[in-house]
């Protein structure tokens, strides 16, 4: 989640069942955070272990039940409204077919949307999504003015209507098998899952504790919540990733796209918040959003762009590349009921205040750094990442797939979980958490008639 947050505490291994305040003490967003995050898990967990991983509520007043593929004619499908669960996370539809479906952005001319003639599975791709007020306008309290200071953030359960070719002579599933050959054909894009560790640089050979040299320990001025997130999805060999020290929180709204320049409702709260010559940003919006999820297994992704002008005066910044020559998302950014903004990014301008080339390993043409395996990545003021992963095979890079790492001026340090040797541990991604439900099988008959198999489980409802 791509908010301003100090940290992100959770950590379902500790066993906690709740935050208690104290009188006279300072409330921390973290806290507050943590305890939504507790009752969260709770409730998900006591849902999946109650009705399964997936479950539709059936029974007098539910008829067919909610996401069942009752039509399909050749190139579009509809489902029924309703309510199913997955993994405990609660999927509510008012009732949609493919093309409509409100969080896919799919495109009729791209060929990898179209639905096959072809025997399919129909599934359900569930996730969470983080929105601001620029997302969803009415999270701002106007009161405060039009402009004013945003508040809170909400999480939205994303819901995706999507389709597996199957070979029509090979197995075809059944309510009883279809989760588990979901979860195999889907490990196959995605497992093993990359590895990361994060440390900050403390040179060999320093053992007296009264004699450290500057370069060790963390140097920022302030206290930060590093975000490091994958960008190009596939093998080390392709993939790239991208980090943020404000956790990829620093957006500004585009209002207007011409060329090669962006028009912004504002250029950013301060110099800390804003932006300057050199810095890496990436637009965004709704459907490049929700692109990213249906493609976060693919090599061909957008690109980055690298700020080149600003004028201050007409709120304007001009970009190294023109975003309609993006073959990717020609026309993100240009669609104003998407939402789009500008994310900035760090790793662009890191260390060249300084001088210090070693701090700053540079981008790519597409304004993303190389996943190099193995090896310890300096980000800046000491604080380096390492990725790696599992011996026997290589790992799948997810687009997306984020860690975030506080770093705290007080202790000079990363907050990072150590082995028993004081070693950072390697840890899995902490996010994006994706859930898979399958829904049905589409058979052809022969060209105009189909048979449709609900792999859906329902579960009982008490009668009033």
């Amino acid at each position: 989640m791509q908010g301003d947050f100090s940290r992100v505490t959770f950590d379902p291994a500790q066993r906690f069942s709740a935050v208690l305040s104290q009188q006279g003490r300072v409330q921390l967003d973290s806290e507050i955070n943590e305890q939504t995050a507790i009752l969260l898990h709770y409730m998900r967990t006591l849902a999946a272990d109650l009705l399964g991983p997936v479950a539709f509520p059936s029974g007098p007043g539910h008829s067919t039940g909610g996401f069942c593929v009752d039509t399909f004619d050749g190139g579009n499908f509809t489902v029924t409204p309703g309510r199913i669960y997955v993994d405990g996370i609660l999927c509510e539809c008012d009732g949609t077919d493919y093309w409509s479906q409100p969080d896919g952005h799919l495109d009729r001319v791209r060929e990898r949307d179209q639905l096959p003639t072809s025997p399919f599975m129909v599934y359900l791709r569930v996730w969470e999504r983080m929105v601001t007020a620029v997302e969803a306008p009415r999270i701002r309290e106007v009161a405060l003015g039009l402009h004013g200071p945003d508040t809170t953030v909400r999480t939205r359960v994303v819901w995706q209507l999507c389709w597996m070719d199957l070979d029509s002579e090979s197995f075809i599933p059944d309510m009883k098998t279809a989760p588990q050959f979901l979860r195999d054909q889907i490990g196959r894009r995605f497992r093993p899952r990359p590895l990361l560790s994060a440390r900050v640089r403390n040179p060999e050979g320093n053992s007296a504790p009264c004699d450290v040299p500057p370069q060790s320990g963390y140097r920022g001025p302030e206290n930060q919540l590093y975000r490091i997130e994958v960008h190009r999805g596939g093998t080390a060999e392709t993939a790239t990733f991208k980090w943020s020290r404000e956790n990829g929180s620093v957006t500004l709204p585009i209002r207007a796209i011409s060329g090669a320049s962006i028009e912004l409702e504002t250029l950013g709260r301060d110099d800390k918040l804003g932006l300057e010559i050199d810095d890496v940003v990436e637009i965004v919006d709704d459907a490049s959003v929700c692109r990213a999820a249906a493609d976060a297994w693919e090599e061909e992704c957008p690109r980055l762009y690298t700020i080149k002008e600003i004028d201050h005066a007409r709120r304007k910044v001009a970009l190294d590349h023109e975003p309609a020559q993006d073959p990717y998302q020609p026309d993100a950014g240009t669609v104003p009921g998407r939402h789009p903004l500008l994310r900035r990014w760090d790793h662009g301008a890191a260390g060249r205040e300084q001088g210090d080339t070693d701090t700053y390993t540079g981008v790519d043409s597409e304004g993303t750094q190389q996943i190099r395996e193995g090896t310890w990545i300096v980000l800046e003021d000491g604080v380096e990442v390492r990725f790696e992963g599992d011996v026997e095979r290589a790992p799948q890079y997810r687009r997306g797939d984020y860690w975030t790492i506080p770093v705290r001026v007080v202790t000079g340090d990363v907050e990072w979980p150590r082995g028993l040797n004081g070693r950072p541990q390697p840890k899995r991604p902490h996010g994006i958490d994706y859930h898979y439900a399958p829904l049905a099988v589409v058979l052809p008959q022969d060209s105009t008639e189909y048979t449709m198999v609900d792999l859906r489980v329902p579960f009982p409802l008490r009668r009033q």
